[in-house]
């Protein structure tokens, strides 16, 4: 029994420690990420890239770290991270590029890539809301456009919850945040031309 113990609690061990540092990982890529969104919005294009070329570094680093352990590696948070991420590379491409990412070239999960484009759709009704401030009524426009092109993208995807990491459920926050910004572009409109 002495060695069996011993295999197993080596096992155990070597998986808890891949364990926290792949979350210590995921928290240093979510906080990346929300700084480069807020850099977004601060029309610090470079300085967002560049941060989220560091995620996507630590993304690849956390993988690594959880590859030997599938179990640790398919729990949640490192999805969460790289949903996190996503979002801000497709926030950055819409917004600066103004044209939605390729996952393939970012290597992004295909699940955690739909619920970062789902997430992005609040910065884009932010990014709306600025111009719609400024009187960029065109730029409202197309972007709200984009969020159009989004919201029906994903309706292409209307499996099972379990399939899908409850994306159906992220799909209804979209329709709400379209909705109520295509009512304030609509209403803009409206007042300009009175």
């Amino acid at each position: 029994m002495k060695k069996i113990e011993k295999k197993f609690k080596g096992l155990l061990e070597r998986e808890d420690s891949a364990r926290e540092e792949a979350l210590k990982l995921c928290r240093e890529i979510g906080r990346i990420a929300a700084h480069s969104i807020k850099q977004v919005h601060q029309k610090l294009y470079d300085k967002a890239e560049a941060g989220i070329n560091d995620g996507l570094q630590l993304l690849e680093k956390a993988r690594k770290v959880l590859t030997p352990f599938p179990e640790i590696m398919y729990a949640g948070f490192l999805h969460s991270s790289e949903k996190e991420l996503a979002e801000a590379v497709i926030t950055l491409g819409i917004i600066r590029d103004k044209a939605i990412p390729d996952p393939e070239r970012y290597k992004f999960d295909y699940k955690s890539y739909l619920h970062g484009l789902c997430e992005s759709t609040g910065e884009i009704r932010r990014h709306i809301l600025d111009e719609l401030r400024e009187g960029r009524i065109k730029d409202s426009e197309k972007m709200l456009d984009t969020m159009d092109k989004i919201y029906f993208f994903l309706l292409n995807f209307q499996f099972t919850d379990a399939i899908t990491r409850s994306l159906r459920r992220q799909v209804d926050y979209v329709r709400i945040m379209l909705e109520r910004t295509r009512s304030e572009v609509t209403m803009a409109k409206i007042y300009l031309r009175k």
